[in-house]
Formats: structure tokens, C-alpha cells, sequence
């Protein structure tokens, strides 16, 4: 499993303690609702030295159905598309950093 919200609120909450996990999980809440309303306008969401997150329109196209290897069309949808930063680029590319799981972006540096 990967990392979830309130993961992300017990790592707020354990950098400041006086954010409580609950506090922690709304200013969270409130983050992404922001992001899913730039992106619902069409805008970028740029995150500094993390990346930018934006919708793409796709257009529709054949494909097949894997279940029972028919074909069928994907209707035009929109997605959201994430470009990493460069420095996160680079800490994704270090040897072995993404199978041990431990990148440090060293952002408070």
C-alpha cells in the first residue's frame, strides 16, 4: 500500500506537534480541494520543486477489451497528467532510490 492522507497528517502532526492529526487531515482536505478546483477551471497546479499537475483532453481512440479481447472505442475523456520536477526527476533517477523507498528530497535544505 502506498501513502495515504492521513499518513501525510501524522507526518504534519510530528513535525509540528501543536497541529493535531485531525487539524492536520482538514488543512489537507482543504489543499486538495483547491487542487481539484484549478484543475476542474483547466488550470496548472504547480507545486515548487515537486511538479506540475494538469488535464489533457484525450481523444478517442480503439481499443481492446482485455477480458474478452474484443475491440471497442474509448470515448474522448480528460486526465490528469503529472510532470515531475527536475528536482524530483533527479532524485527518482538516483540508483536504487526508488526500490528501497528512500528519497530524501532534501527540501528543507
Amino acid at each position: 500500500m502506498g501513502l495515504t492522507k492521513r499518513d501525510i497528517a501524522r507526518a504534519i502532526h510530528k513535525a509540528d506537534r501543536q497541529i493535531s492529526i485531525s487539524e492536520a487531515v482538514s488543512l489537507l482536505d482543504v489543499i486538495f480541494a483547491s487542487i481539484k478546483d484549478c484543475l476542474a477551471n483547466g488550470e496548472k497546479v504547480m507545486i515548487s520543486k515537486f511538479g506540475t499537475f494538469q488535464v489533457r483532453d484525450r481523444a478517442p481512440r480503439q481499443g481492446v477489451n482485455p477480458a474478452t479481447g474484443g475491440e471497442l472505442i474509448i470515448e474522448r475523456h480528460h486526465a490528469v497528467i503529472f510532470h515531475p520536477s527536475p528536482l524530483m526527476q533527479g532524485l527518482l533517477n538516483e540508483t536504487g532510490a526508488s526500490q528501497d523507498g528512500d528519497l530524501d528530497p532534501g527540501w528543507d535544505r
